[in-house]
């Protein structure tokens, strides 16, 4: 019992690492729009509504997203939704989804293979898209790129790992004397 709660901790944490660390995509750009959407269905996946706005639009329950339509190497289509992150989780700081969106206008012409860095998921069937963060031209689409952020973030959450174990085992043994040594003084 005790190891399966210990893998579906790590399994929440995988998770939640692969949904919010960067990854990217070489794609050509083939079109943008804004679309009107719903935020009420599933709006853990969608960046808050206060996002860049005043107070008073924290209810808002639709609003305008804008979008990013690509083609992949294999003219199998992606779709990006362009959301300023702001202060918000994940945190990326992004403030610049107008840019993006007319840098991506730009490109959308299918002619130049560009690398666009995304957190998320496309989960199709509750119509979930990955929030584009970045796009930078790249010569073609052989182009590969290491995946520095989820290899430090592994590195440094099995660092943690380790020492919190370390830490926990140290405590024990600590604990173990005095109390030891309680029993020899009063028993």
């Amino acid at each position: 019992m005790k190891y399966t709660f210990y893998i579906l901790v790590l399994l929440v944490v995988l998770v939640f690492l692969d949904y919010t660390l960067p990854s990217r995509d070489v794609v050509k750009v083939v079109g943008t729009e804004v679309v009107r959407t719903n935020m009420s269905r599933f709006p853990i996946f969608w960046t808050g509504s206060d996002t860049g706005s005043t107070a008073a639009s924290q209810t808002v329950k639709n609003r305008d997203i804008r979008f990013i339509n690509t083609v992949k190497p294999s003219e199998r289509p992606r779709v990006y939704r362009n959301e300023d992150t702001a202060w918000g989780w994940p945190p990326y700081f992004k403030f610049d989804s107008g840019d993006l969106q007319a840098e991506a206008q730009r490109l959308k012409d299918g002619s130049q293979w560009v690398a666009v860095t995304h957190y998320g998921w496309r989960i199709q069937l509750i119509s979930i898209y990955p929030n584009a963060i970045k796009i930078a031209p790249v010569p073609g689409p052989g182009v590969s790129y290491i995946p520095w952020a989820r290899i430090i973030a592994g590195i440094l959450l099995v660092l943690t790992g380790l020492i919190i174990w370390r830490l926990w085992v140290r405590l024990r043994e600590w604990l173990t004397d005095r109390i030891d040594r309680l029993k020899a003084r009063f028993f």
